[in-house]
């Protein structure tokens, strides 16, 4: 069971990560001032009156010339988030490259099993031909 939350859980946050940096454009088309189709990814349908004029701005004193068309496209672009995208540069010192390096060493060799070779094993110790104690008298008490 928490296996199977741990899976929903990580799938929902790679989605919301996937569409956060997602970029896409809705295209509206605007008919007499009403929104007639939305699209996200293509361009918008047209209602099929783009040569009609409004009726509405038309006026005794205004020309052909100076009629606005009822219809109108617009387009908008929603941008996402490209921070967690962009390559992160750093520098690092002489000193900073050395402690990383034997930080790392020393960071890795302490999980590698190791076997102390010892090479006194074969040694034989020297003959003692005197007693040292009682021959400097040095007794502990």
């Amino acid at each position: 069971m928490k296996q199977f939350f741990h899976n929903i859980l990580s799938f929902s946050l790679a989605l919301i990560v996937l569409f956060s940096s997602f970029s896409f454009t809705v295209n509206k088309h605007l008919c007499g001032g009403e929104i007639a189709n939305t699209t996200f990814f293509l361009s918008a349908d047209n209602c099929g009156m783009d040569m009609q004029v409004c009726e509405n701005s038309i006026s005794k004193k205004q020309t052909s010339i100076d009629k606005e068309p009822c219809c109108e496209n617009t387009s908008e672009l929603i941008q996402g988030n490209d921070n967690n995208q962009q390559a992160q540069q750093f520098q690092l010192d002489i000193p900073q490259m050395e402690f990383l390096t034997v930080f790392v060493y020393t960071f890795i060799s302490k999980f590698q099993e190791t076997t102390s070779v010892s090479s006194f094993v074969m040694y034989k110790p020297p003959l003692v031909y005197k007693n040292i104690q009682t021959y400097f008298q040095v007794f502990r008490i």
